[in-house]
């Protein structure tokens, strides 16, 4: 930047041939590179949850015929915008992870109404089964102690569980459903495949997310003021951490065996062109740097 240095003098470029650094290292480049659009994915996905926002503040400061009913509808209409509204995210940050150059909305839009029907299919289920855990928070408890049967403990340790795997499949779901062409219920089985294939990832991404929040609710304890960071970052970091880590297992098992049995170009590896069809070679990097020279200083006709 020419404003902590002298703008004037060329630098050796950026070498487009260069080693790709370690994952821990890329995730911040790249996180850095385009934290203006992951601020921006994170205004946007705030605003598309204004019904969710808006419903308890009706419901708590309205009283009236039309409260519970708008309440209702401001729930429900979340319910419906969810899981495309995620689509739409998940299409976005992966043109983040691999570090391309996109129209931001335009991706946003593609995700999210081409995918609007599987996406609320997706997150309906993804609905059904967290109202299902949050049910058997309450009633298998108390269902054991009245009936003094231990096994309804076991029936609800099986409701986690199924719950757990989800959520890991909710890691590929809306990124598999974004960027391929596969049908709905090939992207359920091919997510639960992937789960199988990078348990760790999958860990290590609930960990990550439990960390995170974990430190939200301990900052939003010292301090209220913390709420004013939740339009910019939290949301889009989680998607972007959870991208990073699972878009290559994607790649890995879905996408390149699907391109090299194919005639058809990856889209996720740039198009290499013939030397001989090459209009210029870019040589960022080997070049020798250049300084300019002082401009002179003119006579002064007095």
């Amino acid at each position: 930047m020419g404003l902590f240095g002298n703008y004037m003098n060329t630098g050796a470029g950026i070498n487009p041939n260069a080693p790709k650094k370690k994952p821990f290292f890329r995730f911040w480049e790249v996180l850095w590179r385009n934290i203006g659009k992951i601020i921006s994915l994170n205004l946007l996905f705030t605003v598309l949850h204004a019904p969710l926002l808006l419903a308890p503040i009706i419901l708590m400061d309205t009283n009236n015929k039309f409260t519970y009913a708008m309440t209702i509808f401001l729930v429900l209409l979340q319910v419906v915008l969810e899981g495309p509204i995620l689509t739409g995210c998940a299409r976005v940050m992966r043109l983040i992870v691999l570090d391309k150059a996109f129209f931001f909305m335009e991706e946003f839009k593609k995700g999210f109404s081409h995918n609007f029907l599987a996406g609320f299919i997706f997150w309906l289920i993804d609905a059904v089964v967290i109202a299902s855990v949050i049910a058997g928070y309450f009633v298998y408890p108390q269902r054991a102690a009245e009936e003094n049967n231990s096994g309804y403990y076991i029936l609800f340790g099986i409701s986690l569980a199924v719950a757990l795997i989800l959520l890991f499949m909710n890691y590929y779901i809306f990124t598999l459903q974004a960027t391929t062409t596969l049908r709905k219920r090939s992207v359920l089985k091919n997510a639960f495949q992937l789960v199988g294939l990078s348990l760790k990832q999958c860990l290590l991404s609930t960990a990550c997310i439990v960390l995170i929040l974990g430190l939200m609710w301990f900052l939003f304890s010292l301090t209220s003021y913390v709420l004013f960071l939740l339009p910019f970052m939290p949301a889009a970091f989680i998607g972007y951490l959870v991208t990073f880590l699972h878009y290559p297992v994607i790649q890995k098992y879905v996408i390149f065996p699907y391109y090299e049995t194919s005639d058809e170009q990856n889209p996720d590896i740039e198009e290499t062109v013939a030397e001989e069809d090459r209009v210029f070679t870019d040589r960022g990097g080997t070049e020798t740097p250049v300084k300019a020279e002082k401009p002179k200083k003119g006579k002064i006709i007095s």
